[in-house]
């Protein structure tokens, strides 16, 4: 008889199903597209994927009725494949069953659990920060899963940049945002910001395509025994633009001082210097438009999310915070909206106000 294991409620546990059972019991670490949650392994299932009995694993099951609001070109089990061995310490497939997946545990706290959400990052972490960047740019872009039959050719940064943009337009905007529209022309929110970015899609010029994360921030950075970083959450990785890596971390990154912002594009410069010199020319450039890309996003992601939040919060204090939200994320993006000045918090709010039994 094999070695099993039994949940508090006496579940015997001895396959992943069983696992998943046990550890849906408890209260998941919810994020935008899973419910995650934490188990350690019995015996018998830690010797199956050669791991020490009592290991702990992380369970992941998709939201299926999440709101779609980033481009996911891959399944996150098969890029995780693709870098197992070139970029240290990510996660481990485990298992894959019918509704949940299961990988290895990163040892260690979140850089945000330990600096906080806008506190110094730090040049040890920063350092880190470009082996890890080194290491994806050089993944053989013959591992990587295929990419879908209409993404821009290799190189092809002004393509790669229409297809962020009509991602957004398309699901974002007209999909998701429909119900919205009425918050967004109360905001004085111009429906023509992408187009005006598009015009200068041109000045993009080519670079060579790597893997990107896209989705680098303190939540996803783990900090282990060593204090080297560590990757998690690959599920919005994408073949493209290695500047666009670069600008959608400092976007959601939070750098409390100019200083770091610096030091880390020269940690990120030195990465690619390292493997695709090529991917440098005309950064500088590219990185602004990207870095205005990332604004006009998030006014449109985090301003739907902010306004389900406020629909759904009934307390005042998180309504507010809900508020200042939105009105950071627009002054953050006023240049590219091309707006004059954004709406005062007793406008937002009014406007929240009035959508919400909409949202």
């Amino acid at each position: 008889m094999p070695d099993v294991a039994r949940s508090d409620s006496g579940r015997v546990v001895d396959s992943w199903e069983s696992l998943y059972r046990t550890a849906a019991e408890g209260t998941p670490l919810t994020g935008y597209y899973h419910r995650n949650y934490c188990a350690r392994l019995p015996p018998a299932l830690a010797r199956s994927v050669a791991l020490p009995s009592g290991a702990i694993v992380k369970l992941r099951a998709p939201i299926t009725d999440a709101v779609q609001l980033n481009l996911r070109i891959w399944p996150e089990d098969e890029v995780l494949g693709a870098i197992k061995g070139r970029v240290a310490d990510a996660p481990r497939v485990l298992a894959d069953r019918p509704g949940f997946t299961v990988h290895s545990f990163a040892a260690g706290r979140t850089l945000a659990d330990l600096v906080g959400d806008s506190g110094a990052v730090g040049g040890a972490y920063i350092e880190s920060l470009g082996e890890l960047f080194r290491q994806m740019a050089a993944v053989p872009p013959a591992l990587l899963p295929a990419c879908p039959d209409d993404w821009p050719r290799d190189g092809d940064c002004a393509g790669f940049l229409r297809t962020l943009v009509d991602f957004t337009e398309t699901e974002v905007k007209r999909r998701h945002g429909k119900d919205h529209k009425a918050l967004f022309s109360a905001l004085q929110v111009p429906d023509d910001a992408f187009a005006r970015l598009l015009e200068r899609a041109g000045s993009l010029g080519e670079r060579p395509f790597v893997l990107l994360h896209t989705d680098i921030h303190r939540g996803n950075l783990i900090v282990g025994p060593d204090g080297r970083l560590s990757l998690i959450d690959w599920e919005l990785a994408l073949f493209g633009d290695p500047v666009y890596e670069i600008a959608s971390h400092l976007s959601r990154m939070r750098y409390a001082k100019p200083a770091e912002r610096r030091a880390v594009g020269g940690i990120w410069r030195a990465a690619l210097r390292h493997s695709h010199p090529a991917a440098l020319a005309g950064h500088r450039r590219a990185l602004r438009i990207y870095l205005d890309f990332e604004r006009l996003q998030s006014v449109h992601i985090d301003v739907i999310r902010l306004a389900l939040g406020f629909a759904t919060c009934p307390d005042p204090a998180g309504r507010e915070q809900c508020v200042a939200g939105i009105e950071a994320v627009l002054r953050a993006a006023r240049r590219p909206l091309g707006m004059r000045r954004v709406p005062s918090r007793r406008r937002i709010a009014q406007a929240l106000a009035h959508a919400a039994p909409a949202a």
